[in-house]
C-alpha cells in the first residue's frame, strides 16, 4: 500500500488506517516543511513495535508489517508502551501481567501486579504488593518480600524491607551485601549508586562495596551517565561532578538532567526578573549551551532526536536544535529503532526521524 501523507492542518482528523510501508526519503524531502531537515536513515536492531487496534495491543516488525496480532489488553499507564527486552515483553492480561515471547506466545504466565523489563537475565516484579525478582523461566530467584525495590546492576539491587524502613542492597540470592542504612537508595549506574543519608538527608555515591566514595553533601543529586552526574550545589543551582567528586561544570542551572549522546537537558531563568520561571535547553560536556533554552520542557536525546514540549504539546528536534516534528502531539515517546510513538487525539501512531508518519494514529 502506498504511503498516505496528511497535511499538518488535517492531522487532528486522521481516519483510522494502517500504513504498512514507509515512503522513500526522496519522497519525504519534497514534502517536508522548509524549516525541517532530512537525514539518512540509520541501521536499526531487530525491534518489535507495539501498536493499537480496537483497543487491543499487537506488535509490528522493523518494516512496520504485522508480527503479532492485536490480542493484549491496552492499559494507559507506566507499563505502556509495551517493550521487548532480552526477547520477552511484559503485557497486561485482563488485569494481571505476564510475559510473551517474540512470536506472541505466553512465556511466563500472568500472575503479577507489576512487572518490569528483563535486564541481565532478571526482572523486578510485584505480587500482592510485595517486590521480588524472577528469571527468564518465570521462577523466583528472590521471593516477593520487599516493600520497594530497584533493578539489579553490578549484581546488587536496592531494596526496602518495610514501609518507611531503611534501604540497603541485596545480591542475587537475596542476601544483604550492603546493610539497610539509607533513607533512599537507587540502582548502580556506571559503577556508582546514589544514596541519601538518614541523618542529614543529603545525597552521596557509594561503590559496590558500600563505601561512600563521593561524600554525602548534596541536597539533590542524580545518577551518573557518560561519566558525569548532575548535583545541586551552591544557591540551589545545578552543576555536574565526575566520578572523583570534582566539579566539572559549575552550578549555574535551575535544573539539570544526566547526559545522553553527549548532551544534557538544563533549565535557565526566562529573565532576571523572575528566576523561578524557566525554559529548557541543552548543553555539551563543557557546559556550553548548544541549544538555547526555549522549551517548556525538554528530554534526553535518543538516536539523534529529542522530545520537546511547547504550549502543552510534544514535538521533536534534531541534534542541531532544528524542529523535525512540530509540537502537535498530546504525548510522545523516545525514538527506538528509527521510529517514535506519538499520541494524537487519543490515537497512537509512529513517526520516522524526519517527522513523517510511518504509521498513522489509530486506536
Amino acid at each position: 500500500m502506498s504511503y498516505n501523507l496528511i497535511p499538518k492542518e488535517q492531522q487532528r482528523f486522521i481516519m483510522p488506517k494502517f500504513v504498512w510501508k514507509a515512503i522513500t526519503i526522496t519522497g519525504i524531502a519534497a514534502l517536508l516543511i522548509s524549516c525541517k531537515t532530512s537525514e539518512p536513515a540509520e541501521p536499526t536492531k531487530d525491534y518489535l513495535f507495539p501498536y493499537l487496534e480496537n483497543q487491543q495491543v499487537g506488535f509490528l516488525d522493523t518494516t512496520l508489517d504485522k508480527k503479532i496480532d492485536p490480542q493484549f489488553k491496552f492499559v494507559d499507564n507506566k507499563t505502556w508502551p509495551y517493550t521487548f527486552s532480552e526477547g520477552l515483553a511484559a503485557v497486561n492480561f485482563m488485569g494481571t501481567i505476564g510475559y510473551i515471547d517474540r512470536q506472541g506466545n505466553i512465556a511466563i504466565e500472568p500472575k503479577f501486579d507489576h512487572a518490569q523489563n528483563f535486564k541481565n537475565g532478571t526482572a523486578l516484579v510485584r505480587n500482592n504488593g510485595q517486590y521480588g525478582f524472577i528469571d527468564r523461566d518465570g521462577e523466583y530467584i528472590i521471593e516477593p518480600k520487599f516493600q520497594n525495590a530497584g533493578i539489579f546492576n553490578n549484581d546488587l539491587a536496592p531494596v526496602q524491607t518495610q514501609k518507611k524502613g531503611n534501604w540497603g542492597y541485596v545480591d542475587r540470592d537475596g542476601n544483604f551485601q550492603i546493610q539497610p542504612q539509607f533513607e533512599m537508595a537507587t540502582p548502580f549506574t556506571e559503577g556508582l549508586a546514589r544514596v541519601q543519608t538518614l541523618e542529614h538527608k543529603e545525597w552521596g555515591y557509594i561503590n559496590p562495596s558500600g563505601e561512600m566514595v563521593i561524600p554525602a553533601k548534596y541536597q539533590r543529586a542524580k545518577s551518573f551517565s557518560e561519566g558525569l552526574a548532575p548535583v545541586q550545589l551552591g544557591y540551589k543551582q545545578w552543576g555536574y561532578i565526575n566520578k572523583n567528586g570534582a566539579v566539572i561544570i559549575d552550578s549555574k542551572f535551575l535544573k539539570a538532567e544526566p547526559f545522553s549522546e553527549g548532551k544534557a537537558v538544563i533549565a535557565m531563568p526566562v529573565d532576571n526578573q523572575n528566576l523561578e520561571q524557566k525554559k529548557y535547553g541543552y548543553i555539551n560536556r563543557q557546559g556550553e549551551i548548544i541549544i538555547e533554552p526555549t522549551y517548556e520542557k525538554a528530554f534526553s536525546f535518543q538516536e539523534g532526536r529529542a522530545k520537546i514540549k511547547i504550549n502543552g504539546k510534544f514535538g521533536f528536534i534534531n541534534k542541531r536544535g532544528q524542529l523535525i516534528a512540530d509540537p502537535i502531539y498530546d504525548n510522545a515517546w523516545d525514538f527506538k529503532g528509527g521510529f517514535a510513538m506519538v499520541k494524537l487525539g487519543g490515537k497512537y501512531g509512529y513517526i520516522n526521524k524526519n517527522g513523517v508518519f510511518a504509521l498513522e494514529p489509530i486506536s
